[in-house]
C-alpha cells in the first residue's frame, strides 16, 4: 500500500510528486552516516558528502529547509535523550560551536530518517525545537 509521497523540485518549475516507493533506498553506508551525524560523530559537510543528491539543506536563510530524496528507512533512526545530552556536552567542552548545534537540531527535526524515542517524543521535540529556534546560529 502506497502511503507516502514526496515533492521533488524541478528546475524553474513546480514540485513534482514522487511516490516514496520510487525513491532510492539508502545504502548501509548512508544509514551509518545518518546515525553518526545524530550522535555528533561526524559533521554536516560529511553527511552531505555521504548522501549526495539525496539530501539538500539550506540552513543559512531565514526559512531553513531540509529536503530528502530517499525512501524513509524502516525503522527510522531513533533520537533519544542520550543524543541531546551528548551534543550539549560537546558544546560545553567546546568541541562544537553553537552554530553546529543549531544545524544538528534542525536537521534531526526536519529529516524524515529520524524519529523521536517513543515515550520521550514531547521532551525530545521540545529540546530540539528550543535548540533549533532559540540559539544564535550566526
Amino acid at each position: 500500500m502506497e502511503l507516502m509521497e514526496k515533492r521533488t523540485p524541478t528546475r524553474g518549475g513546480p514540485k513534482l510528486v514522487t511516490r516514496e516507493s520510487e525513491l532510492p533506498a539508502l545504502t548501509l553506508e548512508q544509514l551509518d552516516a545518518l546515525r553518526r551525524f545524530a550522535a555528533f560523530e561526524t559533521r554536516l559537510v560529511d553527511l552531505r558528502r555521504s548522501l549526495g543528491d539525496l539530501f539538500e539543506c539550506d540552513l543559512a536563510s531565514e526559512h531553513r529547509t531540509v529536503e530528502t530524496h530517499f525512501r524513509v528507512p524502516e525503522p527510522g533512526i531513533v533520537i533519544t535523550r542520550k543524543h541531546i545530552a551528548g551534543a550539549l556536552e560537546q558544546k560545553r567542552r567546546g568541541t562544537i560551536t553553537e552554530r553546529d548545534l543549531v544545524h544538528w537540531a534542525t536537521i534531526l527535526l526536519m529529516n524524515d530518517a529520524y524519529v523521536l524515542a517513543p515515550g520521550d517524543e514531547d521532551m525530545i521535540a521540545d529540546w530540539l525545537n528550543d535548540i533549533s529556534l532559540n540559539l544564535d546560529a550566526t
